[in-house]
């Protein structure tokens, strides 16, 4: 590979790398937080915007096949997650949590319908991964990153199920006379928070793992693995310190008051993107379009 191709390729990993926040930010000037714009423009904007990026991704890996590394499924199954954070990141603000959500709940409800898509495309992934044996584990490895996913899958799906029905739960709050102020500290209880940590913790183990096995198969390169080991162990200490809190009533020191952003429901998912970005990058040295047989198994 030529120096000049380096570059090239350099830029448009970066670019790909930052295009939820590009995309989010093409996408803000319309988000419906903002009083006069509408909901169903937005929507309408994002799914045109996705679908031109999603039509140009499978075009370009279809006529150019021989220049990715097979199978690129996994790649582009990952790559629908940061199209989800393309959504949420053109919202532009986070959640509304005051009494104003209930004039317009369907902003709510959009949010968690986008993290439903991505859990969906997260299970596709992991599903796509393990039958094809992709990761080329043994039969060990193999049913202890199942048991892992399994229980993340489990988590996402509660999580995003009981916060989609927020609005609802403080419509019901109010309605039987309770303030509204006090409503969150009731909904997001210990058990909520003791739950989602430990969901935090596996997912973050779990994409950790699946970093360091797919640089070890030399499916990624070394920037994605330097870059996910950065942000999952800085996700594991998070997870440890929300499970504190929520458990012991132990809050963290201000000076980490930014762990808090590895608690976000799409952090994990932005995560993956980049990794599936690593996939679909990473150069093929093979002059054939067929995969390499894999001739035996490795722990």
């Amino acid at each position: 590979m030529t120096i000049l191709k380096k570059i090239l390729k350099t830029i448009v990993i970066i670019l790909l790398i930052l295009f939820p926040f590009l995309g989010g930010a093409l996408l803000s000037k319309h988000t419906p937080y903002t009083e006069g714009n509408s909901m169903t423009i937005f929507v309408a904007l994002y799914l045109v915007l996705v679908f031109v990026v999603l039509l140009s991704l499978i075009f370009i890996t279809t006529k150019y096949k021989h220049s990715f590394v097979q199978p690129v499924l996994p790649g582009i199954l990952l790559f629908v997650l940061g199209c989800v954070m393309t959504g949420i990141a053109g919202l532009a603000v986070a959640p509304d949590l005051s009494i104003k959500m209930l004039e317009h709940p369907e902003r709510e409800h959009f949010r968690y319908i986008l993290l439903f898509i991505g859990a969906l495309f997260y299970g596709l992934f992991f599903v796509q991964l393990l039958t094809k044996n992709v990761l080329q584990l043994n039969n060990r490895f193999k049913w202890v990153m199942i048991i892992l996913f399994a229980l993340t899958m489990t988590e996402l799906l509660w999580e995003f199920s009981y916060h989609y029905f927020y609005p609802e739960g403080l419509k019901n709050w109010i309605d039987k006379g309770n303030k509204a102020e006090d409503f969150a500290k009731s909904y997001d209880n210990w058990r909520s928070i003791i739950t989602g940590a430990i969901g935090r913790f596996l997912i973050y183990v779990l994409m950790l793992w699946l970093s360091l096995r797919l640089y070890k198969i030399h499916r990624i390169a070394i920037w994605s693995l330097i870059i996910n080991t950065f942000l999952c162990v800085l996700g594991i200490v998070s997870s440890i310190a929300f499970f504190l809190y929520g458990a012991y009533n132990i809050e963290t020191p201000k000076e980490f008051g930014f762990l808090i952003l590895f608690i976000i429901p799409g952090l994990p998912f932005l995560i993956m993107y980049w990794i599936g970005i690593a996939l679909l990058t990473k150069t093929n040295k093979l002059t054939t379009s067929e995969p390499k047989p894999i001739n035996q198994n490795i722990n």
